[in-house]
Formats: structure tokens, C-alpha cells, sequence
């Protein structure tokens, strides 16, 4: 029997590879973007779509964004931090595995990548509600997706989907050749999926021997009904030095002054 409760699991146990030595001491989910770290948005975002609970993922040996939960606890917020349970593997879909017990009573969860922030309009939280409101029964997960220009095609996962329903995934293709693409739709980190995706996270050969939600989401697509939500919002990410700089011109141009920046393609 599932209950009505719809958590969010927010993830934040990367190693930051891109973004060291800073992310050697500091995750990068909290780099401040605005007046708070990246995170809280990410956070924040998932409450404001409805989610009961949001279980924030982290890296073991990490203490710092722990206590920035804690925080937001005491400001009353239904947030906790897990540490990430290594036992499951790694990669960016691991996170799951780690509160699998969590997840596995629900109708339908969320999850959003802590380093990747939505800015603009519409309001924080429309695209996980209008997501929520989409899984229907007979449909098994949402993705949420956005327009790239084809030669970046090579740096996202892309969702392919059907000639007659262009609403509905066939299938996710990770880092594709530039030339194989005309219209890509890249992968956005947010997802609204039921619990049956768990039994699906499993390391892959083609991630490397990762656990990655990408190649999971695109077998479920395969095998059941996966929808796509365009996202319209400024998707931009602390995850390099290059882009969270246009993470930060975005955040101003956009909150502040309300003015849309040169280039809304900041990912």
C-alpha cells in the first residue's frame, strides 16, 4: 500500500571533479548563487512543488552541507541529510539506492541534482508540480527537458522521443554525437518517478560501470511509459568555474533586475 507522502531527494554527493581544489575542501552545491548556496535553491524549489519532505543526499565524509541542513531544519523546514551508502555503487543515480527504504512506500518521488538551479519565470517549483501532475496512472515517470543547440549535444544526455507523440520518451542516448542530433532535447535534473525505477539502478557498462538515472530512465522509457516536460526556465549549474560564472550573471540579471541575460543557454 503507498502513502501520500511525495519526498524529494536532492543530491549532493559528487565529487566536484571540475571544480577542485575548491570543491577539495567546500561541495560545490554550496556555492552561493545570489544570496544563497545552490542548494537551498534546489531545496526551496522542491518544497515549493509540494514535496512533504525533502531527504538531501550527501558525500560521506562531507560535513558541511549537513549542517547547512541542519540549519534549514531550524528554520522549520522538512529537510534531513543522508549520507551516501558507497555500498551501492557510484554514480549520480547511487544517491537513490542510498534511501531506497525511504522511497519504496511511496506513490511518486522527485529528484533534482544539487548543483544544477532553475532561475526566472515561472515561479520556483512549477516545473516538479506540473511534473507531479503529469504521472497519470499507466505513466511511469517524468523527465524534464530543455532545447540545446545540436554541437552541445556531446555533453548531455538526450531524449529521444516519439515520431507521433512528442510528448512521450522512446529513449535517453548519454553524450551522443553532435551529428547523430537535429533538435536536442537535453536531460534537465529533475524527475518525478515512481518507485519501480529502483529495481532498474543497477552499474552499467556504458556509464562506466556507474549507476547512472539517465540509463535507467531510458530502459523504463523502452519498457513502459516515460513522459518529457519541457523546461522554459534559465537552467544553470555550479558544477565548473565557466559555468557557475554564468550561474551567477543569470541569478542577477534574471531575480534582481528582471532583465533576461545575453545567452539563457547557460548550462
Amino acid at each position: 500500500m503507498t502513502s501520500d507522502r511525495f519526498p524529494a531527494v536532492v543530491t549532493a554527493a559528487g565529487a566536484g571533479i571540475r571544480f577542485r581544489p575548491f570543491t577539495s575542501v567546500v561541495p560545490k552545491e554550496m556555492l552561493p548563487v545570489g544570496p544563497v548556496p545552490a542548494i537551498e535553491h534546489v531545496i526551496r524549489e522542491c518544497l515549493s512543488a509540494g514535496a512533504t519532505d525533502v531527504i538531501t543526499v550527501t558525500r560521506p565524509d562531507d560535513d558541511i552541507v549537513p549542517g547547512y541542513v541542519a540549519r534549514l531544519q531550524q528554520e522549520g523546514l522538512p529537510v534531513i541529510a543522508v549520507p551516501e551508502d558507497l555500498g551501492h555503487g557510484y554514480g549520480n543515480a547511487a544517491p537513490l539506492l542510498t534511501v531506497r527504504d525511504q522511497l519504496s512506500g511511496c506513490h511518486a518521488f522527485a529528484v533534482a541534482f544539487g548543483d544544477d538551479v532553475l532561475l526566472g519565470e515561472p515561479p520556483a517549483g512549477f516545473d516538479i508540480a506540473t511534473m507531479r501532475a503529469q504521472l497519470l496512472p499507466g505513466i511511469d515517470g517524468v523527465v524534464a527537458g530543455q532545447r540545446i543547440d545540436p554541437s552541445r549535444a556531446r555533453s548531455f544526455g538526450i531524449i529521444d522521443t516519439h515520431p507521433d507523440d512528442s510528448g512521450r520518451v522512446i529513449g535517453i542516448r548519454q553524450r551522443p554525437e553532435p551529428s547523430t542530433v537535429t533538435d536536442p532535447l537535453a536531460v534537465v535534473s529533475r524527475l518525478v518517478l515512481r518507485p519501480a525505477i529502483l529495481d532498474l539502478l543497477k552499474p552499467s557498462d556504458r556509464a562506466g560501470g556507474e549507476v547512472d538515472l539517465g540509463i535507467a530512465v531510458g530502459e523504463l522509457a523502452a519498457h513502459g511509459h516515460v513522459s518529457v516536460h519541457p523546461i522554459t526556465r534559465y537552467w544553470v549549474t555550479v558544477g565548473d568555474p565557466l559555468h557557475y560564472r554564468d550561474a551567477i550573471q543569470t541569478y542577477w540579471n534574471t531575480v534582481q533586475h528582471h532583465q533576461p541575460p545575453a545567452n539563457p543557454e547557460n548550462q
